[in-house]
């Protein structure tokens, strides 16, 4: 089975956007761990949230430049007909 280029695109930006929205709450749990602590029910601790925090740059990194080579137009094929130039 092969993924299309619009269905890896897809998974790169829903990855990108939960990796996104993991770092910044795991942010948010080391600096304003009360918070959070209490939003997540006591799940994400100020420790938790540290070694969560630590271990995510490394997918988020890959990701981000995933998403940045399949959006950039340099990496993309070209949809248009090369033309003829028909003239001598």
């Amino acid at each position: 089975m092969t993924m299309s280029n619009r269905t890896i695109s897809k998974v790169v930006h829903w990855l990108l956007l939960v990796l996104t929205v993991l770092l910044v709450v795991t942010g948010l749990g080391i600096t304003e761990y009360q918070v959070i602590t209490a939003i997540t029910f006591g799940v994400l601790g100020k420790a938790a949230s540290f070694k969560l925090h630590l271990w995510l740059w490394i997918p988020f990194v890959v990701v981000l430049v995933a998403h940045v080579l399949l959006t950039t137009r340099l990496f993309r094929r070209r949809r248009t007909a090369k033309s003829d130039s028909g003239g001598v």
